[in-house]
């Protein structure tokens, strides 16, 4: 029995020498666990983000399409309207400063005509005509248009309309012998062809005479 509690004592005494147990270390383990773990969450959450979107279905793909033809439709239809719009001003604005020009040659007109009902001088009422006419060829100048006189020109089908022909001493073949009506061009543009009459030459013109390579026999 004595020895019995000699062996227990001992024993006992044992335990008593063992190394306790270091709680300060385990915690210390866990704690670096822990960033551990949140690093790789982290890091698997990037991933899931990164992952590219699914592909859109068919429907969504044609409705994308429906939408950006619908908007390219809208654009093109503004455009128009709004060019349209743009082109009526354009016009506007010329026939008002057009008309505004004319109305200087109205006034000119007018006081022409009055003055031909009471005049008996010819000279001035030709004079106030002739003011009439040289203000309404500034005013052409000004807007651009080129007066086409082809009296003593070349006949030139692009830009002269012949009425006739006639036969002329004067005037070679092909040369606009009179004029009827004059014509007009805006730079490139012809707004009307000369009206005018051809020459074609004269009526009996002298006979060519003979030489010796023609085969003619001199007496």
């Amino acid at each position: 029995m004595t020895q019995d509690k000699s062996t227990e004592a001992e024993k006992a005494e044992d335990l008593a020498q063992e190394v306790p147990i270091n709680h300060s270390d385990a915690s210390s383990e866990q704690a670096t666990e822990e960033p551990v773990e949140a690093a790789e969450a982290a890091e698997a959450s990037a991933a899931a983000a990164e992952v590219e979107p699914p592909e859109p279905t068919l429907e969504e793909q044609l409705a994308e399409m429906k939408g950006n033809y619908l908007r390219a439709l809208a654009e093109s239809e503004n455009y128009r309207k709004r060019m349209a719009r743009e082109i009526l001003d354009t016009r506007e604005q010329t026939r008002v400063k057009t008309i505004g020009e004319m109305v200087g040659i109205y006034d000119l007109l007018q006081m022409a005509v009055e003055h031909a009902s009471k005049a008996t001088d010819v000279a001035a009422l030709r004079q106030g005509l002739e003011m009439s006419f040289g203000e309404f060829k500034r005013i052409l100048k000004g807007m651009g248009v080129e007066v086409l006189d082809a009296v003593g020109q070349p006949f030139d089908p692009s830009i002269h309309e012949a009425m006739s022909t006639l036969n002329s001493d004067e005037v070679p073949d092909g040369v606009v012998l009179q004029q009827w009506k004059p014509g007009f061009k805006i730079g490139e543009k012809l707004l009307r062809p000369a009206t005018v009459v051809v020459s074609k030459g004269p009526a009996n013109p002298p006979p060519v005479e003979a030489t010796a390579s023609d085969g003619a026999v001199e007496n």
